[in-house]
C-alpha cells in the first residue's frame, strides 16, 4: 500500500454516505459549467504575521527540508511594452535602470547561497520569468545565469530556461545565455497572425516570428518551444489552424497551447466590457483546445502535460510539470513567488521597497504564508497535469469513488470505469477540474 493511501486508510472515512452527485458532469462536450482557474485551491493559505516573518525565514534556511525534487523560479519585472491580455505587468523597461535590478538581483542570490537551505538538495530546473527576462542584456543575462552555475548546487541535467520575446532578443544575447549555460528557450508567440499579434500589443510581424523562431532553433544548443493562445479576439479556427501548421513547419522541440484568460484591469478586459470586442463562448474555447490537440497527435507530439507537448526528446517541460507534482522552489527578484515545505511566499513587486528591504541584508518579503495543502493533494494535481490518476494511491477503497468514475465515464472524460482515471482529449481539457474535484472529495471523505 502507498504512503498516500495508508494515510488516508488511517483516518475515518465518512463511507458510502458521502454525496457525489454534486460533482457529477453532464454528458456531451462541456461537461463542467466553467473552466476552474489555473491558481484556484481548495486549501487555504495562512499568513505569518509580519513580525514573525524573519524568524521562520532564518528557521528554513537553517534546514534541509523534506527531500523533494527543488527549482529555482527567477523574477525579471520589466517589458518593452504591456499586452493586452497580461495582468503581470510591473515596469516599462525604458523607464527603468536594469543595471541597477541585476545589481541587486545578484545581492539577494548572494544573501543566503552558502544556507543549509539552498545547499542541501540539487536544483533541477531553474526558470527566468516576468515580465520578460530578455529585456536585460546580454550581460546581465550571462552575469545571472552564470552565478547560478557556479554557486548553487545544479543537478547534472538542470533544465535552465529563458522566458522571452521576439522584441529585441537578438544574437548577442541568445549567446550570452548559452555560453552562460541556459539549455532551453521559451518564446512567447501567442498567434503568428500579424493583425492579432499587434491588437494584443505584439508588433512583431508573422514572418518576423518565423524567421526569429528558424534562428533560434538553429544554434541546435537548447530546447525551442513557444506558447500559442487560443481564443484571442479575432481568431476564427481557420487563423488556428494556421497557427497549428506552421508550428508543425517549424524547428521547435515543444509547444504550449493556452486558453485566453481574461483577467480583471487589463485592456483586453475593459474592451469586452465595453462591447468593443466580444470573448470566445466556452464552446470555442472547447473546440480550439480539441482541434489542437488533435492536430499535434496527428503528427507525433506527444502529450508531457494537458497544455505542453513535445516533438523532441530535448524536450522535457520539467520546471513546469514539477511544480504541479509539489517541488520545493526557491524565487528570487522583485514580484517572485515561491514555495518550501509548507510555506508559501511572494517578494516585494515595488522596485523601491526590494532595494530597500536588500540593502538591510534581509529577504524582501511581500508575504509568507503557511501552506495547508497537503502532499497528496499536490501529488493528485500532478497526476491530473498527465492525464492519469491512480486512485487506489490515495484510498485504499476506491469503490466509495465507483459512482462518480461511472459518470464522468459516461460524460467521456475518462476511457474506461476502472480506478486508474485515464483522460480522453475531453478530460484533458477539463484536468484542472477533474482535479479540484477530487481534491475536494478526499477532504471530505477522510476526517
Amino acid at each position: 500500500m502507498s504512503t498516500i493511501a495508508t494515510l488516508c486508510n488511517g483516518n475515518k472515512t465518512r463511507g458510502s454516505s458521502f454525496d457525489l452527485s454534486s460533482f457529477y458532469t453532464e454528458q456531451g462536450a462541456y461537461a463542467f459549467s466553467k473552466k476552474t482557474p489555473v491558481n484556484s485551491t481548495a486549501h487555504q493559505n495562512i499568513p505569518i504575521a509580519k513580525e514573525k516573518v524573519d524568524n521562520v525565514w532564518q528557521t528554513l534556511l537553517s534546514q534541509s527540508l523534506n527531500p523533494v525534487k527543488r527549482l529555482i523560479y527567477t523574477h525579471i519585472p520589466f517589458c518593452a511594452t504591456h499586452c493586452a491580455f497580461c495582468g503581470f505587468f510591473q515596469n516599462a523597461v525604458k523607464k527603468n535602470d536594469t543595471q541597477k535590478y541585476t545589481d541587486y538581483l545578484m545581492k539577494e542570490l548572494a544573501q543566503n547561497v552558502d544556507s543549509t537551505l539552498v545547499q542541501s538538495t540539487p536544483i533541477h530546473a531553474i526558470y527566468f520569468g516576468g515580465g520578460t527576462p530578455t529585456a536585460l542584456s546580454a550581460k546581465q543575462l550571462k552575469q545571472i545565469i552564470s552565478f547560478y552555475k557556479n554557486h548553487f548546487p545544479l543537478a547534472p541535467d538542470c533544465e535552465i530556461t529563458i522566458e522571452g520575446r521576439i522584441l529585441n532578443f537578438d544574437e548577442e544575447k541568445i549567446e550570452a545565455c548559452l555560453e552562460a549555460g541556459a539549455n532551453r528557450f521559451s518564446i512567447g508567440i501567442q498567434t503568428f497572425d500579424t493583425k492579432i499579434r499587434r491588437s494584443m500589443g505584439r508588433y512583431a510581424s508573422k514572418e518576423q516570428a518565423i524567421t526569429f523562431i528558424e534562428k533560434i532553433a538553429h544554434y541546435n544548443s537548447a530546447a525551442v518551444v513557444c506558447d500559442l493562445m487560443f481564443g484571442l479576439p479575432g481568431q476564427t479556427m481557420d487563423s488556428w489552424q494556421t497557427d497549428l501548421e506552421i508550428v508543425q513547419n517549424l524547428p521547435l522541440d515543444g509547444i504550449d497551447l493556452y486558453a485566453i484568460n481574461i483577467l480583471p484591469n487589463t485592456k483586453l478586459a475593459e474592451n469586452i466590457a465595453s462591447q468593443k470586442i466580444v470573448a470566445p463562448t466556452p464552446e470555442e474555447i472547447y473546440n480550439y483546445y480539441i482541434v489542437g490537440q488533435q492536430a499535434l497527435y496527428n503528427v507525433g507530439w506527444v502529450q508531457l502535460s494537458n497544455n505542453h507537448w513535445a516533438r523532441t526528446t530535448r524536450e522535457r517541460n520539467l520546471y513546469n510539470l514539477l511544480i504541479k507534482q509539489g517541488a520545493d522552489f526557491l524565487a528570487y527578484g522583485s514580484g517572485a513567488g515561491g514555495r518550501l515545505d509548507n510555506y508559501s511566499f511572494m517578494l516585494a513587486r515595488s522596485l523601491e521597497h526590494y532595494y530597500a528591504v536588500l540593502d538591510e541584508q534581509r529577504k524582501p518579503f511581500m508575504m509568507l504564508m503557511h501552506n495547508q495543502q497537503p502532499s497528496w493533494s499536490h501529488q493528485l494535481q500532478g497526476q491530473a497535469e498527465t492525464g492519469l490518476i491512480h486512485l487506489p494511491h490515495f484510498l485504499e477503497q476506491p469503490s466509495l469513488l465507483q459512482p462518480l468514475i461511472n459518470n464522468w465515464y459516461q460524460s467521456k472524460l475518462i476511457t474506461d470505469d476502472s480506478f486508474h482515471l485515464r483522460m480522453t482529449p475531453s478530460g484533458r481539457f477539463w484536468g484542472r477540474n477533474i482535479y479540484m474535484a477530487l481534491d475536494n472529495i478526499l477532504k471530505q471523505i477522510i476526517v
